[in-house]
């Protein structure tokens, strides 16, 4: 399944990369020493895991069989680069890898590297010389493009046929994507655009392979098995080289660099966005649409980033803050100009929680959306997630809302304690979830108060939804605080990590120095609903079903083959909210209003036909391909107009303000043209107008008295 907009099955790669733990650990150059430090990093990996982790899998057969497959999957997601008889020879260690593994041995890394090198230098070499000449798409031709469980080729001719098959596609892929965005919707095959669409695919190619040229490959893929067997021990769990700061800085929304938002184009990167504020904006000497062609690396010589990987370029323009950095850049139809800045501090304020009034037959609703549950960067507990909520819920309680939607779509977690301090806005005090750990349990409780919001409440949710979105969406549920709406559930992530060392400490008196063999990102707790039930693998079922999948391609807690299971245990009994308001009504009426839907029914279809398409056999000759590929562009645009209201039914959005003692002293917010923009998107979004719809039902039904 090799797509041109990454292999699914190379997320975990994908997920190293951008987490910075592709990286050297001490790793010696002598090849004995090397050997005998790799089983001291296993050795000392797998003794971790039995001794902290929440509920290790047993390290046995059928866990040695799924690291196996799981770990040939990754290096080869489309099943087109081994040969049958690399399998056949490799499948010795089939049953192995956890008497290997408990004993600190390499055995399979050490024959599977040098097989996958051969054959990865072979393939490099079929897509290379198919991609020099012009490609014939004439003869009537398919390939299943989803190869994840396909067969490998049995000979070097079979592989090389597979290719040439995948190759086609990718080319016609690229060459309608390019005839789309141009608006060109002319059957004759424009060969300048062929061509340009063949190049492109060999540049994506590059890049994918490159990893292999590389000095650090074997220590790179090395470190890619060892993330595998520790996932295999549960998805959560995994092994990093020594990393950088990349997840801390997403979760404060803060980094040093420019203040600029990278783009990519037919393997060159430009200049989507400048940031108010950042360096890049300050300077006037960079402008939006600029084509980086060079960045320079931390001894001031510049490299030509075209073709790299986009977190080897991210990684390059970060760095300290007040250090200088060089870009070459290029308008199009201008000569290349070298721009100098100094890296700043950016704060992500796009990317942090936001709200809006939103009017519906004349009333005012407010909404606030919230990406991550991140911190306050200075430990202060003055800009993290609860506090930017806060500022947001006090502004609409001033625009004097009927009711708040709470949207937690692509919300994948963070802070506990900011999920925790939010909570308390909306619940009287009292517990919002319990975490297990291996000695017992501790209670998370929001100190008795008055809430800061006690109308109407609606959670919008996904099956991105995860974690401490769960434990806030399971709250509100179980407390019977709020209505949750979304998919059929949510992600199912339950448990916690902590990060821990790995090594060695020196000894200073002997002059022994300390060695890292990396850290492990391990479970260590599972999170507990209030109402004792686990939101592990489960997830948090929505009151009201919008989709039963609302990420058409998303992947889930259940789609990992070593989650933790769920459980249920006894709590102490909890204090309910309510509910306010007459719930059973409020949710046939929701439930009937969405069955009813054209909308709903029209994304739901499209959704199925899109997933029989993703696994059917795609036809490689122009013709058929057009006439598949307009058929998935159609599905797309289908899918994406169901979920955008039309003229009529918009909901009118703006940005609340925050109130003053004196009217004539107040002071709007200054609106970006980013922020315009997604205020826009909210207002025509098909699943908020549903949250609104169902907190107009909670004010048209509430109850004479409160339980």
């Amino acid at each position: 399944m090799y797509r041109m907009k990454r292999f699914r099955a190379a997320r975990l790669m994908a997920l190293l990369i951008a987490t910075g733990i592709v990286a050297k650990a001490q790793v010696p150059a002598d090849a004995e020493q090397r050997k005998a430090f790799r089983e001291q990093v296993v050795k000392a990996l797998m003794e971790r895991i039995g001794k902290r982790h929440f509920a290790p899998r047993p390290a046995n057969d059928a866990f040695s069989a799924a690291v196996y497959k799981k770990y040939l999957q990754t290096l080869d997601p489309g099943s087109g680069i081994f040969l049958a008889e690399d399998i056949r020879s490799l499948a010795v260690h089939e049953r192995q890898i956890d008497d290997q593994l408990r004993s600190g041995g390499t055995a399979f890394f050490d024959a599977v590297f040098p097989v996958y090198a051969r054959r990865a230098q072979e393939v490099r070499a079929i897509y290379t010389q198919f991609l020099q000449s012009p490609v014939a798409c004439t003869e009537k031709d398919s390939v299943i493009v989803s190869r994840k469980d396909q067969p490998f080729p049995v000979t070097a001719q079979e592989r090389q046929a597979l290719w040439h098959r995948l190759l086609k596609y990718h080319v016609l892929r690229s060459y309608m994507e390019m005839k789309e965005a141009a608006g060109d919707t002319d059957a004759e095959l424009d060969t300048a655009m062929m061509t340009k669409a063949r190049l492109k695919v060999k540049r994506w190619y590059d890049e994918q392979f490159r990893p292999m040229e590389k000095p650090s490959a074997a220590d790179d893929k090395f470190t890619l098995y060892l993330a595998v067997a520790t996932q295999e021990t549960d998805p959560h769990t995994l092994y990093s080289a020594p990393k950088d700061k990349t997840l801390e800085e997403m979760l404060s929304k803060r980094y040093f660099g420019l203040g600029l938002e990278l783009s990519e184009q037919d393997a060159d990167f430009y200049i989507k966005r400048l940031l108010p504020g950042g360096t890049a904006a300050r300077s006037g000497t960079v402008k939006e649409n600029d084509i980086v062609i060079s960045v320079s690396d931390p001894e001031g010589r510049l490299v030509t980033v075209s073709g790299m990987a986009a977190s080897e370029v991210a990684a390059m323009i970060r760095g300290e803050k007040g250090s200088e950095v060089q870009l070459m850049l290029r308008q199009k139809g201008e000569p290349s100009r070298l721009v100098r800045l100094q890296r700043d501090e950016v704060i992500d304020m796009e990317n942090r929680a936001r709200g809006l009034v939103l009017e519906k037959d004349g009333r005012n609703f407010g909404y606030i959306h919230l990406p991550v549950f991140y911190i306050d960067p200075n430990g202060m507990n003055v800009h993290g997630a609860a506090a930017d909520v806060s500022v947001q819920l006090e502004k609409l309680k001033g625009e004097d809302v009927a009711g708040i939607v709470i949207d937690l779509r692509g919300n994948g977690g963070g802070s506990l304690d900011e999920v925790v301090r939010m909570a308390g806005f909306f619940l009287p005090g009292g517990p919002v979830t319990w975490l297990r750990t291996r000695e017992g349990f501790n209670e998370y409780v929001i100190p008795a108060a008055h809430p800061a919001y006690e109308g109407p409440l609606t959670v919008l949710v996904d099956e991105s939804s995860a974690s401490a979105s769960e434990i806030f969406a399971a709250v509100i549920q179980d407390r019977s605080r709020g209505i949750v709406l979304g998919p059929s559930s949510t992600f199912g992530k339950g448990t916690a990590q902590m990060t821990v060392n790995l090594g060695k400490m020196g000894d200073p008196e002997s002059g022994a120095g300390s060695v890292s063999y990396g850290s492990l990102r391990l479970t260590m707790q599972k999170f507990y609903r209030v109402n004792g039930t686990s939101t592990q693998l489960k997830g948090v079922i929505p009151d009201i079903i919008l989709q039963e999948r609302m990420v058409t391609d998303g992947v889930m807690e259940k789609d990992y083959s070593a989650s933790l299971a769920c459980d249920t245990i006894t709590l102490t009994p909890f204090e309910k909210w309510g509910p306010a308001f007459d719930y059973e009504r409020v949710v046939a009426s929701a439930r009937k209003r969405v069955a009813a839907s054209p909308a709903f029914t029209a994304i739901g279809e499209a959704q199925r036909l899109r997933r029989s398409l993703a696994v059917a056999a795609v036809p490689v000759e122009m013709a058929g391909f057009r006439q598949y590929y307009r058929r998935l562009s159609n599905l797309n645009r289908q899918i994406a107009d169901s979920q955008t209201l039309p003229q009529g039914r918009q909901l009118l959005a703006r940005f609340p303000e925050a109130q003053h003692i004196r009217p004539d002293l107040r002071q709007p917010e200054p609106v970006t043209a980013g922020n315009a923009a997604w205020a826009a998107r909210i207002a025509k979004d098909l699943y908020v107008a549903e949250a609104v719809s169902v907190l107009e039902d909670i004010c048209s039904h509430p109850l004479t008295a409160v339980p």
